[in-house]
């Protein structure tokens, strides 16, 4: 009932939102730039104090999820800022990228967190492994790269029994955090950024090893035709917003 409570809460607004905007667009309009929902924050400061913010819309979601549907409607969208590698590659293979206008934006990394109770790491080990309410939650590798990320620090760290017993996948990582919020019985693999974000208590920083670079690309679509959007893409990239990527717990590299 909670999982099923969370989805409407979250994706109910997100989908009601995207069909909006898809749908009040003219066909020959871009007005929209697909992010990733761990960028929410920074975004949407920017996006508020945009003097051209009438002209386009954000639409937030997994960044896999929204490759997969700009790759299947791609007229009315005009960048993209995604989570990895991975969803980019799908634009690019499509042709429907400008490669060239790809950038690297930020990185990440992941943590093991749970609600402030005063537990840590060595607890969770320990409470892992029994028969007992706790499990861990993590993103849906479908639709979010989190959940991708999460699930090759699992596959090093804990055995096939393990995983089948104690792990959640579901959503995207907005939706995990929020279980964490709310279930003091669940521990879960997210970004730092959001662990930050939601006052989440941080037990564990997982080495970059065990898992692939997260790395955060934007990039303007082969067919965008809105000055608007190339410069609030161009504004993202400004000292000012990386300075404030980095103190929400952002690597940024210049």
């Amino acid at each position: 009932m909670l999982n099923n409570l969370f989805a409407k809460l979250i994706y109910g607004p997100i989908i009601f939102l995207s069909l909006f905007f898809l749908n009040s667009c003219s066909d020959d309009e871009v007005k929209i730039i697909m992010v990733a929902t761990s960028l929410n924050e920074v975004v949407d400061q920017e996006y508020m104090h945009s003097k051209q913010k009438d002209d386009f819309f954000i639409n937030y979601g997994g960044s896999l999820s929204l490759a997969r549907r700009v790759e299947n409607n791609q007229k009315k969208i005009g960048a993209v800022i995604f989570a990895s590698n991975t969803s980019i590659e799908i634009l690019i293979n499509k042709q429907i990228i400008d490669e060239s206008s790809i950038k690297l934006l930020a990185k990440n990394s992941l943590v093991l967190a749970t609600k402030k109770n005063n537990r840590t790491y060595e607890d969770f080990l320990g409470t892992i492994h029994k028969n007992n309410k706790e499990k861990i939650v993590i993103a849906d590798k479908n639709i979010a790269p989190a959940g991708k990320y999460s699930q090759q620090v699992l596959d090093q760290l804990f055995s096939e029994e393990i995983q089948k017993r104690k792990v959640i996948s579901s959503g995207d990582i907005s939706y995990v955090s929020n279980l964490l919020i709310y279930n003091e019985n669940y521990y879960g693999i997210i970004y730092k950024t959001e662990a930050i974000k939601n006052d989440l208590e941080v037990l564990y920083e997982f080495p970059s090893t065990l898992h692939d670079d997260i790395e955060y690309k934007l990039g303007i679509l082969n067919n965008n035709n809105n000055l608007s959007i190339n410069n609030f893409i161009d504004r993202l990239t400004s000292d000012r917003v990386l300075n404030n990527l980095s103190e929400l717990g952002f690597k940024i590299e210049k």
